[in-house]
């Protein structure tokens, strides 16, 4: 058995074109470190982590290639990856439009309440600049992590974040034996955690901090406004920029508490290895960190609940209509409001920093998904299919390139059709329901993972073989209907079964869906002529023209009113009792969903129930 070995680090996601040559520059590193030729590295994504897999038949470490990886040029590559990154979020702070203006429109009225406050605020706004892209690039070079299975069932774990980053051992002593390919995903994710909650915790304290005393400045206080119209003005301007900060934080618990919430799966598998070095105990550090993380959450709810408060109190700060006002002379006002400016410095400060913070941070991580089959390919035949299984998923990842950001659409799907069966998937806008849809009818490629249609992997299929499954065995009904316009009802429907060369065979049988729908009347009548109920009628008919074995519906009411829309899955319904089609509908609507005989809910693009 060769040695294997694992290793990743976290990336900058939106720098696609510098990742793509990190990634060709890491897995020549990390070839020539093992010693081994090409065909036995592999790297790929995993949210915003590359990720590297190799094997090597040198188990002897006398040429050192253990360092070589994990402190020599492997490691060295993700560093200098880090420290350019470094200059490049550097000046993108000092370019940054948006925070030079609003930091002027700061700058101009303190300078308005006390010349001094605006030193302090170039001084302190010099941090975000100067301090955070250096802490990120020191957090981001501590995610790097390396897994070592050695063929003696031996481990080797290098897990940059703790302050004892090496755990070894054997796999012996316990009582299953430990896959560390397996354990990959949950590695990561682990050590990121490590990483990422202390200065976290750090940032969330100091601003709950700042937003402590400005609540106490605020709240059940006296309100001001100056008869001066230029320094009023400044004032109310003023308090717009701050709102806007707190404004800017609104989804702060939210990503936060996801990331925290990552911990508990690899807290609940790793923990079963009981894994020790000559320094630390990892399953006593898993439990303190459980209990860090569960006072994190805490202070996080707290921090929440303050911002907006604070944003409230600080967007009604001079409405009449709220707030008792006093008017006060120029001089009076600026004495009055200089509390609140001096606070003002730290309270834009800290908010810009932790939004920073938020945009690095959690744009991705939040929607990581474990994935213990990154690096096992599966063979067609050792996938586990029961015979009446018309439709199995198994571990489908998708993602989508949007601009700058990264969509995950489908995170690690897996479940099983029966033939004959009215199943629905339901979920919200944006759950990834007509992206699981496209791939299970192979319309789309997933990243990761398999579809299998009656036993065949439908996407290690050449396009034409793919084409010739759709247009054969599949029926697609579509929300928007799309019908050719050009074509009248009959020719629309009768168009699945002129591209399969079968209309001759199945003139009949057309002209008994048209009755059946109850659309024979409408048979010569183009989509244009024909209401919105009408046109899905055409549709249902066309999807089942070459008697397809699977009919997917992708929000097939959605463009109809309620009483057409129960016409049309009362008719849906009709013909699954009468066919036993298999049928798969997506619905953001649970009256809709409740023709199934099975519910599937989808959830951020994971599966969340099944009834």
């Amino acid at each position: 058995m060769a040695t294997k070995v694992f290793t990743a680090g976290i990336i900058d996601k939106p720098l696609r074109s510098i990742n793509r040559d990190l990634c060709n520059k890491i897995t020549k590193d990390f070839r020539k470190s093992l010693r081994t030729s090409k065909k036995f590295v592999y790297q790929q994504e995993l949210n915003t982590f590359l990720l590297l897999s190799g094997e090597t038949n040198t188990r002897d470490d006398s040429d050192g290639f253990i360092e070589d990886v994990e402190k020599g040029r492997v490691y060295n590559r993700f560093r200098k990856y880090y420290k350019n990154n470094e200059s490049r979020l550097r000046k993108l702070l000092q370019n940054n439009q948006e925070l030079r203006e609003t930091s002027q429109i700061v700058l101009d009225f303190l300078k308005e309440i006390d010349t001094s406050l605006t030193k302090e605020f170039k001084s302190r706004s010099i941090q975000i600049n100067r301090d955070l892209p250096t802490s990120l690039c020191e957090l981001s070079n501590r995610t790097f992590i390396t897994l070592w299975e050695f063929d003696d069932e031996q481990y080797r774990f290098f897990l940059s974040g703790f302050d004892f980053p090496l755990f070894t051992g054997s796999t012996t002593d316990t009582f299953m034996k430990m896959r560390v390919g397996e354990l990959v995903d949950e590695l990561i994710i682990l050590n990121f955690i490590v990483v990422f909650l202390k200065p976290t915790m750090d940032r969330l304290n100091k601003m709950e901090t700042v937003l402590e005393k400005l609540s106490q400045l605020v709240l059940g206080k006296e309100h001001y406004k100056t008869s001066n119209q230029k320094l009023q003005k400044k004032a109310e301007l003023f308090f717009r920029i701050l709102v806007a900060k707190m404004s800017a934080l609104s989804e702060l618990e939210q990503l936060i508490y996801r990331i925290f919430n990552l911990f508990e799966i690899p807290k609940t598998l790793i923990s079963q290895y009981n894994l020790k070095s000559d320094f630390l105990d990892l399953n006593a550090e898993l439990t303190r960190f459980d209990d860090e993380i569960g006072a994190g959450k805490s202070i996080l709810h707290n921090v929440s609940d303050k911002i907006q408060q604070c944003q409230i109190c600080l967007r009604d700060y001079m409405d009449e209509r709220i707030n008792g006002i006093e008017i006060l002379d120029t001089e009076e006002f600026k004495m009055a409001l200089k509390p609140i400016a001096e606070l003002s410095v730290e309270l834009f400060v800290e908010a810009e920093l932790l939004k920073k913070w938020l945009d690095y941070f959690g744009t991705d991580i939040p929607h990581y998904s474990f994935n213990t089959q990154l690096f096992k390919t599966q063979k067609d035949e050792v996938i586990t299919v029961e015979k009446d299984t018309i439709l199995a998923v198994r571990g489908l990842f998708k993602n989508y390139k949007l601009g700058r950001t990264t969509v995950y659409a489908i995170r690690g799907v897996s479940l099983d059709i029966k033939e004959g069966e009215f199943v629905a998937i339901i979920g919200n806008s944006g759950a990834g329901k007509t992206t699981l849809l496209n791939c299970m009818a192979s319309l789309d490629t997933p990243d990761h993972g398999t579809v299998i249609f009656r036993g065949k992997n439908l996407h290690k299929m050449k396009d034409n073989e793919k084409s010739r499954v759709r247009l054969l065995e599949m029926g697609f009904i579509f929300q928007s209907y799309a019908l050719l316009p050009h074509y009248n009802t009959r020719e629309n429907v009768a168009l699945p079964a002129d591209l399969a060369g079968l209309s001759k065979e199945l003139k009949d049988r057309i002209e008994d869906l048209l009755l059946s729908v109850g659309i024979n009347e409408q048979a010569l009548q183009y989509p244009a002529q024909l209401s919105g109920g009408q046109m899905q009628r055409v549709a249902i008919a066309r999807a089942l023209t070459n008697q397809p074995a699977v009919i997917f519906a992708d929000e097939p009411t959605g463009d109809l009113d309620s009483v057409t829309g129960k016409q049309v899955m009362d008719l849906l319904k009709k013909f699954h009792e009468e066919t036993k089609t298999t049928i798969i509908v997506i619905t953001h609507e649970e009256n809709i969903a409740n023709y199934a005989q099975k519910q599937i809910l989808l959830e951020d693009g994971i599966i969340t129930r099944r009834k």
